[in-house]
């Protein structure tokens, strides 16, 4: 599957500032794929690596069902939020697992990089999807 340059992942190494990006106003997500992604970035370590829960324990941990949870990791993979891996189990009689790494998409890390690497946007900006697919800032004023 190709993807836009837009959602291309890029690795963010700071999970608090992850989530402030997954928490904020702007973030073009669903409601439950931003809490699903908040629940998965609590499984890490504060640069976002060595995230493998399982999502029958994402699901209990974010009181859905797996199927909705499982079409939320897909869309936030999809969409450049996350890098979803399959590795093989130790001791994992033949199962395999998934583990995480937290990302952004190309066009709000350079969105971010250009605001000094903080993210602190204005309330009154969205970053959204247009009609191509393409992400794009938008003035909530208008």
């Amino acid at each position: 599957m190709s993807r836009s340059g837009d959602f291309e992942p890029v690795a963010w190494e700071d999970s608090y500032e992850w989530k402030a990006i997954i928490g904020s106003p702007m973030c073009p997500l669903s409601t439950s794929e931003k809490w699903v992604l908040t629940i998965l970035s609590r499984y890490g370590d504060k640069y976002g690596d060595s995230i493998f829960p399982s999502q029958r324990e994402l699901a209990y941990r974010a009181d859905l069902t797996p199927k909705t949870v499982n079409k939320a990791l897909q869309a936030a993979e999809q969409d450049g939020w996350i890098i979803r891996r399959v590795v093989d189990r130790p001791n994992g009689r033949g199962y395999l697992s998934h583990t995480y790494e937290l990302t952004v998409p190309a066009f709000v890390a350079d969105y971010a990089f250009g605001k000094g690497r903080s993210w602190n946007p204005p309330y009154k900006e969205k970053i959204v999807k247009d009609d191509a697919g393409r992400l794009c800032v938008v003035d909530r004023a208008k």
